[in-house]
């Protein structure tokens, strides 16, 4: 059984020519279920196959493979005059693809996501045939909500497998076949869909292939009344656009993963590969006292000013905290280089939070957050203290709850002293009742609800004797949510008179392209230079606005 394994060839060199396929090669996890009265051939006109008759002549390929799509048929034949112009010359010509085994073994809890939107979809459609579509109906609301959530997710793992894992497997297929020629230069022609296009041409390059890219430019002519369809059909379709990419010469760029948890997350692991990172070396079960050995030997196995990046995460907060404390403390120069601080997401999340209460704030006139009352109830986590932190030196009157008094009181003296001169106190309360929760929040004009998820803080009676001109942000996505009443979708939506609400999936999506840019700013960056909740906040004001809001730092 194969393994995924790309690795450059040796003593050989091959010049790929990727050639766009006349249609587009569909792909999906399973077949439709009508395929018609043309099923699943793909056809070719004479016109292209001319034009692939040039190129043979033109290059003179050593091996030619096409991208197999949703074909049934698992070897070309002379039967087929499209493979015939190849095999027919003796030119080596296969289809390449993700195989079997492995696909089945990748998109098996895909098909039992798809199998649980099944699910939900016949219980949505049971509310329907029962008349019970009500859409103030919470229960109705969630099953809605909870399918797209799937189905996004769904499609995104879909597309992932589609396009940079079938790349992956059919760049493998590639160079295996390059392996087996006789000869040390090697040329090759791909045909595939244009939309792998960039896909190949990463792989290409990080395996030092060399690439060539032609494209199509097709044009349907539409005959006159005398033309005949024999005549028609004669006539050539296409018009053809080389465009030649030449390999640059480049250092690979590695992000070390330091993370507290068992497992490293695979949502940093990606979006560290999505933000152009060369390499992403994950480490489990970090701890301080392991960091100054791992970061010398990144150090100095590298030459001074590689492009290495050091990425902090987990949920142990405080671990974190003093993981990153002795990162900055090792690098040294010239081999100093960019870290990154995210632990648990909290960063990220909170400049999500603070910047959407911001944008949502501007709506209802008032311009900025200074003397305003912040109440962030479950503050003591990691999301609510980096919250706390930043409003604080936007120089809000910041509070932060929790069921333990003299826990919070405690964090809240150490986070005001973190803030730093010039920001304004945090105060740390307790409270265990509905009664002790109204009388802090009575008087807020901010209520952030960040703490665990599944734990209602707020219930819908205490909210009703709340006044009036409040932005409420709530960042669960788990039922029950921190406020009763909130849903996920929520966006500057009024759930009570005069109190307006954000929901988890808004501050989702700006803590995604924060997360995203900041990787990418830290893979270009050079020397030491920290990327925490600071840097975060300004990027996430440069999305919503257009402009930054800097904080005391």
């Amino acid at each position: 059984m194969q393994v995924l394994e790309l690795k450059r060839l040796k003593d050989k060199k091959l010049k790929l020519i990727i050639i766009e396929s006349e249609f587009t090669i569909d792909w999906a996890l399973e077949l439709p279920k009508e395929e018609g009265i043309l099923g699943n051939l793909f056809f070719v006109s004479r016109a292209y196959m001319e034009f692939i008759k040039d190129l043979v002549n033109k290059y003179h390929p050593n091996f030619v493979v096409e991208d197999k799509g949703m074909r049934s048929i698992e070897e070309p034949s002379t039967d087929d005059e499209f493979g015939a112009i190849f095999l027919n010359a003796d030119i080596p010509y296969e289809f390449v693809d993700i195989p079997d085994y492995a696909l089945n073994v990748i998109s098996a809890p895909l098909m039992d996501k798809k199998g649980f939107i099944k699910k939900i979809t016949e219980e949505i459609e049971s509310y329907k045939k029962m008349g019970r579509v009500h859409y103030n109906d919470p229960n109705f609301q969630q099953l809605v909500i909870w399918r797209q959530l799937l189905k996004d997710d769904f499609n995104a793992q879909e597309d992932e497998i589609r396009y940079k894992i079938r790349e992956a497997w059919m760049m493998m297929n590639i160079v295996e076949l390059a392996k087996k020629q006789e000869k040390n230069q090697i040329t090759a022609f791909f045909i595939t869909d244009k939309r792998h296009f960039d896909g190949i041409r990463f792989l290409a390059k990080e395996l030092d292939i060399g690439i060539e890219i032609i494209n199509l430019k097709k044009i349907a002519k539409y005959p006159d009344e005398e033309t005949s369809i024999n005549d028609l059909l004669n006539r050539s379709i296409l018009e053809i656009m080389p465009i030649k990419v030449i390999k640059k010469d480049k250092e690979d760029s590695i992000l070390y993963f330091f993370d507290t948890d068992e497992y490293c997350s695979p949502f940093d692991t990606n979006m560290g590969y999505d933000a152009g990172f060369n390499t992403v070396i994950p480490y489990s079960k970090m701890t301080a006292d392991r960091v100054s050995r791992l970061v010398q030997d990144a150090m100095f196995s590298r030459k001074a000013g590689a492009s290495s990046v050091y990425f902090v995460g987990g949920s142990d907060v405080i671990e974190s905290e003093k993981i990153a404390e002795e990162v900055l403390k090792t690098i040294i120069p010239p081999f100093e280089s960019p870290v990154i601080i995210d632990p648990r997401g909290s960063h990220t999340t909170a400049s999500a939070v603070v910047a959407k209460t911001l944008e949502v704030a501007r709506k209802h006139e008032f311009s900025d957050l200074s003397g305003k009352k912040i109440i962030c109830l479950g503050g003591t986590g990691p999301v609510g203290q980096i919250s706390a932190l930043i409003a604080s030196k936007l120089n809000a009157k910041v509070v932060i709850t929790s069921r333990r008094e003299q826990f919070v009181k405690e964090l809240a003296k150490n986070l005001t002293k973190k803030a730093g001169r010039g920001a304004t106190k945090i105060i740390g309360e307790s409270a265990n009742s509905d009664e002790q929760y109204l009388n802090i929040v009575r008087d807020a004009d901010i209520i952030w609800a960040v703490g665990k998820a599944g734990v209602q803080i707020i219930s819908n009676k205490l909210m009703s004797q709340l006044p009036q001109n409040k932005i409420v942000v709530d960042i669960n996505l788990v039922p029950p949510y921190g406020i009763e009443g909130m849903k996920p979708d929520f966006y500057n939506t009024e759930f009570y008179p005069g109190i307006y609400a954000i929901g988890a999936l808004d501050i989702g999506r700006l803590k995604y392209k924060i997360e995203r840019e900041i990787f990418k700013k830290a893979l270009k960056a050079k020397g030491k230079k920290v990327f925490d909740y600071n840097i975060a906040f300004e990027i996430a004001n440069k999305i919503v606005f257009g402009e930054e809001i800097n904080i005391l730092v």
